[in-house]
């Protein structure tokens, strides 16, 4: 299919749409607010007659403090058609068609429900009805083909409290496991499938309704992800429940699979997993694996093993013999098509931006998704493989239109080794040429993470904000991101902290070379890895006017010992603790924070597992001792991000604040 003519041809539509509106009026600059008030779709969803779309938009919800997802409909075939189907208070997601198209299936908490449960609703719209009332939070569900069942994961019900005194906790004992369950949708007959003690994450049924194909790990706790296999079960209602680790075991070993999946016809197992060389970092790739195997196991076939994308989700048509992926490569986020051939992957979206949750018709011919760039807020499109035509279904953000907004340039350039590297230059609004503007390097996360051609403005980046009071913003994509392939992933193995961070440099001097920024007033700033590369920066430079950063690292032998996950921490550093003592000593930020002098503003969120709050408490004790300027603000029963809309809009006032204050920008 030859997509490329086509799409181009929707994202100069886009454009130009933006153009004409925003020459209409009088163009205001970004501000704080207007990050935390962009409504967010997802979780896109396709009826199997191609022509209903369902999908979740999550929304601010100024007087209850919080943010509400609710379910909308559109028509693929219609622009413009997006409509609100729900409208509770609480939560409202994970939509699902059944098979037959007569019903819509969501997870939702409401009414006396304090944890997510089914419930159906008519498509056309009307009042939702419950269809389970578990004794836990339903994970996820998924219909089965023949529209009778849906099978859950859930954790088993809780015993009731016995005293309002919490026990004590023993640790690695009494955990909960996820199982999975099925209920019959019309006799609302709820059967237990698994039991015992492995957790289940995911699963996808046969499409003859006889077999469920699932993963699951050792533990509840993230620190067994590795141990994550797929197995598949058989399936009766009438079946007995089952020992988890009793079902057809398919893999063994090498870190975790997700996604597992059937091919419609039954030949095929399919799932995601790592298959460069390292179990936790690189690009996960689609393999493949003989359904009804028996005898000597054969090795699971790996599809596109060269491809340099990472693909986030991937979607069988009902030929068996084809598949529409998206995956991210470089600055963008595109959707391919595939097949069983070894061919490599077919972009099926060139152009700028960035697609993200997907959904396709059996034949493949409608395929509806969520979609942004650098000057439009995220909607909800849909692509035709019949017209070639793609179409925006929804107007969920068109105050977008009315922003000054710098321009975005995706930026390359040669490391302090030689290494290509590349990264995304957001100009001032306003942008004059023979000016040199203060500069704020944004670090993300990960680190296997990247900075793409999206619409740049989230709370822990405020990149638009900044353009439009006079900053140029630089977010690099350091040895060490995703969507580069395995090999530059996996570059900053034993070297944390040192070719990432000279990525970094060596960006901000490109940047001062080329004319763009005032080398005197420097700012660094991101977010979990992100921070932990802005502490390490403070301590091995002085170039930096001041540093805004969150949840960052800077002990790595108190994180291996308090964090939830350490197999992360263990490939950077090369084994643990006591293994490797030297190595996490040199490559953890407090080592050197005795040499900062940069001011420095750090926010935590109060029950952080991913990064414990102790990590910035080290910072803020160190700094506060040897008299750097330096504030920690501590968000309270926030966990590694920030999901209370008051919290993020009160990070985002300080973070911009501390920002004038060191640089000396005053632009409104």
């Amino acid at each position: 299919m030859n997509y490329h003519r086509a799409y181009l041809a929707f994202v100069i539509c886009l454009s130009a749409a933006w153009l004409f509106s925003v020459t209409a009026q009088t163009k205001r600059a970004m501000t704080v607010e207007d990050v935390i008030a962009i409504n967010r779709p997802g979780d896109v969803q396709l009826a199997l007659d191609g022509r209903r779309v369902a999908f979740v938009v999550t929304a601010w919800d100024r007087e209850a403090d919080r943010f509400n997802s609710d379910i909308w409909t559109a028509l693929a075939d219609v622009g413009g058609s997006g409509a609100r189907l729900t409208f509770n208070a609480q939560r409202d997601d994970h939509p699902r068609w059944s098979p037959d198209g007569q019903r819509l299936a969501f997870l939702s908490e409401r009414a006396d429900n304090t944890s997510a449960q089914i419930y159906l609703i008519n498509p056309q719209g009307g009042e939702a009805q419950p269809l389970t009332t578990h004794g836990a939070a339903i994970q996820t569900f998924e219909w089965s083909p023949d529209s009778r069942y849906l099978a859950f994961i859930a954790e088993e019900p809780k015993p009731a409290a016995k005293t309002k005194t919490k026990p004590p906790i023993v640790v690695d004992e009494d955990l909960r496991y996820a199982q999975l369950w099925v209920i019959e949708a019309a006799t609302r007959q709820v059967k237990q499938l698994t039991k015992g003690a492995r957790h289940l994450a995911d699963f996808g049924w046969s499409y003859d309704t006889t077999q469920i194909v699932f993963t699951a790990r050792q533990s509840p706790k993230l620190e067994s992800t590795d141990t994550t296999e797929v197995f598949v079960l058989p399936f009766r209602f009438e079946n007995e429940t089952l020992e988890s680790a009793q079902a057809r075991q398919i893999t063994r070993g090498n870190g975790a699979e997700t996604q597992p999946r059937f091919s419609p016809d039954g030949r095929w197992l399919s799932w995601l997993a790592r298959a460069d060389g390292s179990a936790n970092a690189g690009p996960e790739r689609i393999h493949l694996f003989p359904a009804n195997a028996v005898g000597a196991v054969p090795e699971a076939r790996v599809l596109a093993p060269k491809f340099n994308g990472y693909i986030r989700a991937y979607r069988w048509l009902f030929n068996s013999a084809q598949l529409i992926v998206q995956a991210d490569i470089g600055v963008h986020a595109r959707l391919y098509s595939l097949d069983l051939s070894g061919r490599a992957p077919q972009l099926m979206t060139p152009g700028d931006g960035v697609c993200g949750s997907f959904a396709a018709s059996p034949d493949g011919f409608q395929v509806a998704y969520t979609f942004e760039h650098p000057r439009m807020g995220s909607e909800v499109a849909s692509l035709n493989a019949r017209t070639l035509l793609p179409l925006q279904l929804t107007q969920l953000n068109p105050q977008t239109a009315d922003l000054l907004l710098g321009q975005t340039e995706t930026v390359k350039w040669k490391s302090t080794d030689g290494t290509e590297v590349e990264g995304l230059f957001f100009y001032p609004s306003g942008y004059e040429s023979d000016r040199r503007y203060p500069l704020v390097t944004y670090i993300h996360g990960g680190p296997e993470s990247a900075n793409t051609r999206g619409f740049n403005a989230s709370w822990s980046a405020p990149v638009q904000v900044l353009t439009g009071k006079g900053y140029a913003v630089f977010m690099p994509n350091y040895r060490g991101s995703s969507n580069y392939g395995a090999a530059f992933a996996q570059a900053n193995s034993l070297k944390a902290g040192q070719v990432d961070s000279a990525d970094v440099l060596s960006g901000i001097d490109e940047l001062i070379k080329r004319g763009l920024v005032d080398e005197t007033k420097l700012a660094i700033a991101g977010w979990s890895y992100g921070g932990y590369l802005s502490g390490w920066l403070i301590g091995q430079t002085k170039r930096f006017k001041c540093a805004v950063y969150g949840a960052g690292l800077s002990n790595a032998v108190s994180y291996w010992g308090t964090a939830d996950i350490t197999y992360q921490r263990e490939r950077l550093h090369g084994g643990t603790p006591w293994d490797a003592r030297k190595t996490y000593d040199q490559q953890s930020p407090l080592t050197y924070l005795p040499n900062a002098k940069t001011p420095t503003l750090i926010f935590h969120g109060e029950r952080d597992d991913r990064v414990p709050l102790g990590q910035s408490q080290e910072s803020y004790r160190t700094l506060k001792r040897l008299g750097v300027p330096v504030q920690l603000v501590i968000y309270p029963e926030q966990g590694h991000g920030l999901s209370v809309p008051s919290y993020q809009l009160d990070k985002l006032n300080r973070e911009v604040q501390w920002l004038d204050r060191y640089l000396g920008n005053r632009q409104p």
